[in-house]
């Protein structure tokens, strides 16, 4: 109300209050009201205190009511927080994971913009912070209603989903969050999740291969990739032992399968199972000449691993094996050739090395065992053994303190080596100690 409204009108009220006085005092009256007021009035009375006071008492009221009733913007602002306020402290709540309290305060806030797409966003994600998916899915639904491809919500939805193990539905999420942003890694990666639930192992692997390709240092994606690999090649296996049980394929899978469990006598007995099937069938003897080797049975791996080459002379790993039978025997001439075979094709193996480096010295060619040593220690330059062999090589070669500094670098690793082992069989014994306790 303007305050000359409020004057004008409490003005009136007063003098037609003061013209009902009993009193007599037409001076006041006359200075007070206007001509038209007067004539209204005329053959009133009324006393000048009485007048004066009560006309002071009106318009000290008047300024108090237009002060008190009208309202104050800054009292509105106190009583209320702003919504900039509530998103702040939702915020606040949501980074130091007060969930329950974050979606509190965007709860509020959704009373104040109700559809506001990224508070909705914000109050689905602490939902599914607190594990409330079924929630956090119809808050998402409900953006996507009015924008189906608002950044992310896609994405959200098919996490959510996913956790209810509602994979059909997480899968449809994840590929519409991929349509409108082809790039997204998250997206991509739930959706081989999906896939993967719903035993659409190809599928997956492919969409984990595509972020492969953009992303090949990625140890999770790696590892993700080997989980599903794995669990392919036993669905295939599982697939193959229906189909043709008693087939050579399937006794060469099983020796496989076995031979990876390190269960390496029953993973013999397959691959020979396999060879009586079929003396040709390719890869049995190498598979056979690689566990024997592990088995250290050299006599047996030697006669496969021959019989491998026969079918491949560049067999890496063939080749490897051999080199390493015929250096254990001091046959250094013939083990050169396999192992520099092995290097062309791997040349990182760092093994490789240390045993040409040994047929190099026991052949008497002292440079190229140098040589080749140094290049082990730069794959691995705590490589005991390479300091071992460097340490006597430089002694022939005369340089006793090449020799020296090689024999204290390998008397420090092996202490270390053998400080590791000691305090993992402490460990060992320890927890084997804590489990007998508890049972």
């Amino acid at each position: 109300m303007d305050k000359n409204e409020a004057d004008t009108g409490v003005r009136k009220f007063a003098l037609a209050f003061i013209c009902r006085l009993p009193y007599k005092g037409r001076l006041i009256y006359d200075a007070l009201a206007s001509p038209a007021e007067r004539t209204r009035t005329s053959g009133r009375g009324l006393g000048c205190v009485a007048a004066s006071v009560i006309l002071g008492f009106f318009t000290l009221f008047s300024t108090c009511a237009v002060t008190v009733f009208t309202p104050s913007p800054i009292c509105a602002q106190t009583t209320s927080p702003s919504l900039e306020d509530l998103l702040s402290q939702a915020d606040r709540l949501q980074r130091s994971k007060d969930y329950a309290g974050a979606e509190k305060v965007y709860r509020q806030a959704l009373v104040a913009s109700p559809e506001n797409p990224d508070i909705l966003k914000a109050l689905g994600i602490v939902c599914q912070k607190q594990l409330k998916y079924e929630e956090s899915i119809k808050v998402f639904r409900e953006i996507l209603k009015r924008a189906p491809q608002y950044p992310g919500v896609n994405l959200l939805l098919g996490i959510s989903y996913y956790s209810e193990n509602e994979f059909d539905k997480a899968v449809d999420a994840e590929k519409q969050e991929l349509v409108g942003d082809p790039t997204n890694r998250q997206a991509r990666y739930y959706l081989a999740l999906a896939l993967n639930a719903l035993d659409r192992r190809a599928e997956a692997i492919e969409q984990l291969e595509r972020l492969r390709a953009d992303h090949p240092q990625d140890p999770a994606l790696l590892y993700q990739l080997a989980l599903y690999y794995k669990s392919a090649a036993r669905q295939m296996g599982r697939q193959l032992a229906r189909v043709s049980p008693d087939s050579v394929w399937t006794h060469a899978l099983q020796g496989e399968i076995l031979a990876d469990a390190q269960r390496h006598q029953e993973a013999i007995l397959e691959f020979k199972e396999a060879l009586r099937k079929n003396p040709d069938f390719p890869g049995m003897h190498f598979a056979l000449g690689q566990v024997y080797w592990l088995e250290k049975d050299y006599e047996n791996a030697e006669r496969e691993l021959q019989a491998a080459l026969v079918e491949d002379p560049q067999q890496p790993l063939a080749n490897y094996y051999l080199g390493d039978i015929l250096t254990s025997r001091k046959e250094f001439q013939k083990a050169i050739p396999h192992l520099q075979i092995a290097i062309s094709v791997y040349p990182d193996l760092t093994q490789a090395y240390f045993l040409l480096g040994k047929c190099y010295a026991g052949g008497g060619n002292l440079p190229g065992a140098l040589e080749t040593f140094k290049k082990a220690l730069e794959q691995d330059p705590n490589y005991k053994e390479v300091h071992y062999q460097l340490s006597e090589l430089y002694a022939r070669l005369g340089d006793k303190d090449s020799s020296q500094a090689e024999l204290r670098i390998f008397q420090k690793l092996n202490k270390e080596s053998q400080e590791r082992d000691k305090a993992l069989l402490q460990e060992n014994s320890q927890k084997q100690s804590e489990a007998a306790v508890q049972k």
